[in-house]
């Protein structure tokens, strides 16, 4: 072969090479590009459900910002902190709606080192100014109709001496497992009120997420073990109504799911209001048990 046919032949070979390493250059190419996207999208664009929720409570979002906190799960560095905000919205709910009550039970689980802590603590304030106004007024009534009364009232606790008896070990054990059952069912109930009042206006395609989470709650709420040899008939009561309220709330969001409806119809509406009824009577009861136990 000739130095010609040899330059030739040569010429034609990188040819060749140039032409088969132009796609892996491009494949190569894209990679990086796709890589150093996903990278730069994570470091600057990504957010946390719980950055998502907090993000949405800042603009007043609350349905929305109740959903995403909702979704930190328990492992999550964030867990508290979201479900300190989900008691700040339904307190903050229950406030403006002048369910008060119910605004004290979420309000006064608001964590300390929470931004909207301050927010929480100033709605106790005016409530408990309107509560000790009420009581004001009851005991100025009280003494107008009946000042002997109280005198001997007075007196009575004065010289007993109930407060000095040795306490039963057995029956200070029952108290501190009704008031440790207490706790723990109180934040269930917390927990599942806030999860059923984002169904309620969730859009139809995420009621059934909403209904799963609430039966799981009501589960794990039923599953709640009450270990008191001498159990509290009042706290007994209460296991009973949260039970029928959750079951009751459950089917109100199952009606509307059925039914293709994002909020209540003349068919469920009756479903809604006992539900609502029945949340009272928990709200009610689980007060009085928190002053008595």
């Amino acid at each position: 072969m000739d130095n010609n046919n040899q330059n030739t032949y040569s010429n034609d070979q990188d040819r060749k090479k140039n032409k088969s390493s132009i796609p892996l250059i491009i494949i190569s190419f894209l990679l990086l590009f796709i890589v150093t996207g996903a990278v730069l999208w994570y470091a600057f664009l990504w957010k946390s459900d719980y950055e998502k929720g907090t993000n949405y409570l800042k603009e007043k979002k609350y349905t929305e910002a109740l959903y995403e906190f909702q979704r930190v799960s328990p492992g999550d560095k964030d867990f508290n902190n979201a479900q300190s905000k989900i008691y700040y919205i339904n307190g903050l709910r229950s406030y403006n709606e002048g369910k008060n009550p119910e605004a004290i039970v979420f309000l006064s689980k608001v964590i300390t080192n929470d931004e909207y802590y301050h927010d929480a603590q100033l709605m106790l304030e005016k409530i408990n100014d309107v509560n000790s106004g009420g009581n004001l007024l009851a005991q100025i009534d009280s003494l107008k109709k009946n000042k002997d009364t109280v005198i001997i009232q007075k007196q009575t606790i004065i010289k007993n001496g109930k407060a000095e008896e040795p306490v039963d070990p057995q029956k200070q054990a029952d108290i501190e497992q009704s008031r440790d059952y207490l706790s723990r069912l109180s934040t269930s109930i917390s927990r599942f009120e806030g999860v059923y009042q984002s169904a309620r206006t969730a859009p139809l395609n995420t009621k059934s997420d909403y209904s799963k989470s609430m039966e799981s709650l009501d589960k794990e709420s039923s599953n709640l073990k009450y270990s008191a040899g001498n159990k509290d008939q009042g706290v007994l009561e209460l296991k009973q109504l949260t039970s029928q309220w959750m079951d009751k709330r459950i089917a109100f969001i199952r009606q509307l799911i059925a039914e293709k409806s994002v909020s209540e119809t003349v068919q469920s509406r009756p479903t809604k209001e006992e539900g609502d009824r029945l949340y009272s009577s928990v709200i009610s009861q689980l007060s009085k048990l928190k002053k008595r136990i």
